[in-house]
């Protein structure tokens, strides 16, 4: 949200790595942002300048400086040698601090500030799915990413410890469900809640693995199982891209490739074979150029392809042809995500909105992330 560059970042105490990027994070970007203006403030010993040098640039406030020889902000204004956007950013902030503190004389009232998050926070040093966590605590994987911002990847980092926010009350849950997967395990290895009606077998086939397993990971006596009871299910690299493979969204997600980026490191990313990418791109081998757009169909699980409502077949027949009707009356546009843009920022570009952004692009629906390329249909 304050725009950091990457080679900025790391600087006041961002992390930016394969699998983490701060900048991703309110509160640590936040806690970044105060401390850069805080050293600007330092250099120019003035709020102004020092706001100014944060749109800008130290460098180019320092040279307006020595060419006027005014280190007032209102002087370099009216001689017109800052950028157009610093000379709005300064008075924009100034206003915004006005009203926010006049809220009455500016018909701001009755406003209710969101209330903080309740969450506790566990350290890892080993990578862990967040499925396998989201599967831990009894949570919704996508409260798991909102908690998580800075995690690029659904997972946290396999090289570095990592401060993994869960909701409130769910640490020891979380800790203890661990216990029962091996370190080297917990970016395959699944949990999963008995429904009345699961068999070992059933089970076996839907995660690809053997009844044999998950009775041994669990030291299970009978194939009986209990209902709401908590399985673990040992799934195999081959089992992971086997669950995948013939299930994935009709809606392609379109990624650019990374600086390290390869079709191994992305297919294991998203949890796709790597032969399904290859397929899907036309490519050969295991090297990926940086900067190209590649197309992902993500993995839907099977639970995802049910339409959870009372209406009929045909009922959602009609509606996926509206779908497509509306997808070929407009021709579709591309846009590359940026630092620092959110849904709304780029529904507010293109005057569309956000639920029609999550809607035409399956990776807006989890996790809005940098090089991502959504289609607009406006």
């Amino acid at each position: 949200m304050w725009q950091f560059m990457h080679y900025t970042a790391p600087g006041f105490g961002l992390q930016h790595s394969w699998w983490v990027d701060d900048r991703q994070d309110p509160e640590k970007s936040t806690r970044a942002e105060a401390r850069y203006l805080k050293d600007l403030y330092n250099q120019f010993g003035d709020w102004y300048l020092a706001m100014a040098a944060y749109n800008s640039g130290a460098g180019n406030v320092q040279q307006a400086v020595r060419r006027t020889g005014y280190a007032d902000f209102w002087e370099l204004y009216k001689r017109n040698v800052l950028p157009a956007e610093t000379k709005n950013y300064v008075p924009i902030i100034v206003a915004m601090t006005v009203m926010a503190k006049n809220p009455v004389q500016y018909g701001l009232t009755g406003i209710e500030p969101q209330k903080p998050v309740d969450m506790e926070t566990v350290k890892v040093d080993y990578a862990v799915d967040l499925r396998l966590v989201a599967e831990a605590v009894d949570a919704p994987v996508e409260a798991l990413s909102d908690l998580n911002p800075s995690l690029i990847r659904l997972s946290t980092p396999k090289d570095s410890p990592f401060e993994l926010r869960l909701p409130a009350g769910s640490k020891d849950k979380f800790v203890e469900a661990m216990q029962g997967i091996p370190r080297d395990k917990r970016v395959l290895w699944r949990y999963h809640k008995v429904a009345e009606g699961d068999t070992l077998g059933g089970l076996a086939k839907k995660y690809h693995t053997t009844a044999k397993a998950i009775s041994q990971a669990n030291n299970l006596e009978s194939e009986e199982l209990s209902p709401e009871a908590k399985l673990i299910i040992p799934v195999t690299p081959a089992g992971r891209a086997a669950e995948a493979r013939g299930s994935f969204a009709k809606q392609a997600t379109r990624y650019q490739v990374r600086k390290g980026d390869t079709v191994l490191s992305v297919a294991d990313d998203f949890g796709v074979p790597p032969e399904s990418l290859r397929k899907w791109n036309h490519i050969k081998g295991n090297n990926l150029r940086k900067g190209r757009v590649i197309t992902i169909h993500k993995p839907v699980a099977s639970d995802d392809r049910v339409v959870a409502s009372s209406g009929t077949h045909k009922k959602k027949k009609t509606a996926a042809a509206e779908s497509v009707t509306s997808a070929k009356a407009a021709t579709p546009k591309t846009h590359t995500v940026k630092p620092g843009e959110t849904l709304y920022s780029i529904a507010s570009q293109y005057n569309t909105t956000v639920a029609a952004l999550q809607r035409d692009n399956s990776a807006a629906a989890t996790k809005l992330r940098v090089g991502d390329v959504l289609v607009i249909r406006q």
